[in-house]
């Protein structure tokens, strides 16, 4: 269900604009299990940061307002709508811009490493902003239904024709900023863990970290933190060799995901 057709489906295509509720209701109906990943990007993430200062910029403050709106609203809607459906399980992408690392205006070092889901929220940025919203939307619902949500936390989703992105970033270490803590994903370990979070078994609504195991630096991670996250040097950093500065053994242990394919040699394997 979008507006956008895909280049390629292997499934059936609705289109539908998720900012209606009207026609939701009928799409959804007998629905056993609504996964949403629906969304407008904000094109800050991309090109937003500024190497000068070290921090990143959000100039269009209408368009970020907008694009905010726009997704928190088919967000609820979509809970809204597939939860009086009847659906029982309900998968949500999220983001890892919630514990406020990736897009800040001022310098926000993590409170320990690996951070894990019970690590602190705390966006400066839109789009961090409207996932944090997003994910207290199901804290919400799954209260009131008693519904299974839950919310994957993504890295960066990449592919084969966008590779060359991780490329330049283990160049150049903070040519995006440090916040990622050189995390990925590629989209085929990204979709899997979609289907295991409908597949597993769990109450309410849980969040889970959703990422390589390791980052795309040959470098060991403690060590690049401690040379490009000078504020972190009081935190506590459990780390070894260049492991992910994201925990993921939660999804690991409630969800059977474990990434398997990994950024090598300049390509995704």
């Amino acid at each position: 269900v979008d507006i956008a057709q895909p280049s390629i489906s292997l499934c059936r295509f609705i289109p539908a604009d998720l900012t209606r509720m009207e026609p939701l209701p009928e799409i959804f109906a007998g629905a056993d299990a609504v996964i949403h990943l629906a969304r407008k990007r904000f094109p800050y993430t991309e090109n937003g940061f500024d190497p000068a200062s070290g921090t990143w910029k959000t100039p269009d403050i209408g368009g970020d307002a907008r694009r905010f709106n726009h997704n928190t609203a088919i967000t609820y809607n979509v809970l809204s709508a597939a939860i009086a459906a009847g659906a029982k399980k309900i998968v949500c992408g999220s983001s890892l811009a919630v514990y406020g690392l990736f897009y800040p205006t001022a310098a926000v070092p993590p409170e320990y490493l690996p951070v894990d889901e019970a690590h602190s929220r705390r966006p400066q940025d839109p789009y961090g902003l409207s996932k944090l919203v997003g994910e207290e939307m199901c804290d919400s619902f799954s209260r009131k239904a008693r519904v299974q949500i839950a919310s994957l936390r993504f890295s960066g989703i990449y592919a084969a024709e966008n590779a060359h992105v991780l490329a330049e970033r283990k160049k150049n270490p903070t040519i995006r900023g440090v916040g990622a803590l050189w995390s990925y994903v590629d989209f085929r370990d990204a979709a899997a863990a979609c289907r295991l979070a409908l597949e597993a078994d769990f109450p309410g609504h849980q969040p889970f970290n959703i990422c390589a195991p390791t980052t795309i630096m040959d470098r060991p991670t403690a060590e690049l933190v401690q040379r490009y996250i000078p504020e972190a040097s009081r935190i506590k950093i459990n780390l070894e060799d260049n492991k992910c500065g994201y925990d993921t053994r939660k999804a690991q242990s409630m969800l059977g995901f474990k990434a398997l394919h990994l950024f090598n040699n300049g390509a995704l394997q």
